[in-house]
């Protein structure tokens, strides 16, 4: 291999950094990764910023819901045990287990409208997969997670309320996004 002269070697690391600060591809790649970090911590694992559970199901409140409320068919049972429309569970928690899912703690999945939506990643109402986060690109040195559904927005202002601020990034995940980083940009500079 030929050895590069030191205004060679110059040039082509200035291109290398003309191509980063151009596309910044190391931030697209840390902010896909550490997304899909948090999205899996709060959507499918149910754990708060801290890694401790976002909380607990309602255990007592009955309700009713009706199958487009659902991700899968309802019981389509009354309080009495008779064919309604709507189906009736003694509780949320009970719903959630119904619906198939691990209801000892709360994890904001029921139909994955809200978890598309925060991911930005179409995924199908009856989905257990985590989903590929597609972050709004502001500018090149810029994402955002953005919610483009009222009805999500409010449900998240709903949540931050009830749960506290879950969406935040957790320690291990600022620390994912900086590796992530440095080892994009040092694959691309081949450092």
């Amino acid at each position: 291999m030929a050895e590069l002269s030191p205004e060679q070697f110059i040039a082509k690391l200035q291109e290398k950094i003309n191509l980063i600060s151009k596309e910044n591809k190391p931030l697209l790649m840390a902010a896909i990764s550490t997304e899909s970090l948090r999205v899996d911590r709060i959507f499918h694992e149910g754990l708060n910023q801290n890694g401790s559970s976002i909380g607990t199901y309602n255990t007592s409140m009955e309700i009713y819901a009706s199958d487009d409320q659902l991700r899968k068919k309802g019981t389509n049972k009354g309080k009495t045990g008779k064919p309604t429309k709507t189906s009736y569970y003694k509780s949320y928690r009970a719903l959630k287990i119904q619906q198939g899912f691990n209801a000892s703690g709360v994890n904001f999945r029921l139909t994955n409208n809200f978890q598309s939506d925060y991911a930005n990643a179409p995924l199908a109402k009856n989905s257990d997969r985590v989903p590929t986060p597609k972050p709004f690109k502001v500018d090149v040195n810029h994402y955002v997670v953005k919610l483009s559904r009222q009805e999500n927005v409010d449900k998240l202002e709903g949540l931050e309320a009830k749960y506290g601020n879950v969406f935040d990034f957790s320690e291990g995940e600022k620390k994912a996004f900086f590796k992530a980083y440095n080892f994009e940009a040092n694959r691309i500079l081949n450092l």
